[in-house]
């Protein structure tokens, strides 16, 4: 699934806009977005919007009330058009590639008006290579090496993908566990990482200890996750979660994925390629938006 077009109405921390990521050569959603901007421009805020409207259609997680996004008067409003493939098409039961929502933040909760199919698209969850599905990366992103470490299967995933509590990121120390009876699992994680570190490297470790010593930072002696590199680490978290959950056919959103990164470009190839047909949203300064070669660039003034 990809996002088309998206208006926003009164939402607190944006200025009124339409966006549309409509590619003109293919008439299709660009896949690589940076939404660009100085500190307090809003980027952050848009992309959680856009989580926002996704939750109000159909949740994963827990439904929340509307108050914290209405900048003024008694309620602010959504609209999306998503563009669906053709399994997503079929599974909606719908004629159109593109389906609209309307999505209206009140005080005290969220409604939303939509097509039945598309209400079923958004609330599918699973960790099948051809369901798409919906994953934030918040910006302060850490691998917790304390319990509890929640399971990988996707009814523990799935309440925890779109929030930012730090927790969330605690499946990849079970994660890196099962990849000794996980070759194919093992294969991905290790080739994503090569591509979005060039420092480190995935080594399997047959200790059997609980945090294993399995990555080599810098062509060094192996090391468990704690010992890592704040970019290193990073790129264990997305190549982690893009293995645990077949991130691919999906909307995917990275607030600030340059924090820990020297060399952008290839790491914003790397990002690109976490799956098959993902749409990404990408949060940054000019510094991003010069290195996203291809990228249809949203920018955002402060006010």
């Amino acid at each position: 699934m990809k996002i088309q077009r998206a208006s926003f109405i009164g939402v607190s921390g944006l200025p009124d806009l339409t966006l549309d990521l409509t590619d003109s050569r293919t008439g299709s959603p660009h896949s690589l977005v940076v939404i660009a901007g100085g500190s307090g421009s809003g980027k952050t805020r848009m992309i959680e919007a856009l989580i926002a409207a996704k939750e109000g259609i159909r949740a994963y997680g827990q439904m929340t009330t509307g108050a914290a996004w209405i900048r003024s008067g008694n309620a602010a409003k959504i609209r999306v058009t998503f563009h669906l493939d053709d399994d997503e098409r079929e599974f909606a039961n719908a004629a159109s590639k593109t389906l609209e929502a309307e999505v209206i933040f009140k005080p005290e909760r969220i409604d939303a008006e939509s097509d039945d199919g598309l209400r079923a698209v958004l609330g599918r969850y699973s960790h099948n290579v051809a369901h798409g599905k919906v994953d934030y990366f918040p910006s302060e992103r850490r691998i917790p090496t304390f319990p509890p470490f929640p399971g990988l299967n996707s009814g523990e995933q799935r309440v925890g993908r779109l929030g930012k509590d730090q927790r969330k990121y605690g499946f990849v120390l079970p994660f890196l566990r099962s990849l000794d009876n996980e070759p194919a699992r093992r294969e991905r994680f290790a080739t994503t990482l090569a591509a979005l570190s060039p420092t480190c490297r995935y080594v399997p470790d047959t200790s059997g200890d609980a945090i294993p010593r399995c990555f080599s930072s810098r062509g060094g002696d192996p090391v468990h996750v704690g010992q890592i590199s704040h970019g290193e680490s990073d790129a264990v978290i997305f190549a982690a979660t893009a293995a645990t959950i077949c991130l691919d056919h999906s909307l995917v959103f990275v607030d600030r994925p340059d924090l820990h990164v020297e060399e952008l470009d290839p790491f914003i190839d790397a990002l690109a390629a976490l799956g098959i047909d993902n749409q990404l949203f990408l949060t940054g300064g000019s510094r991003l938006a010069a290195a996203a070669r291809g990228a249809h660039i949203v920018s955002l003034k402060t006010s």
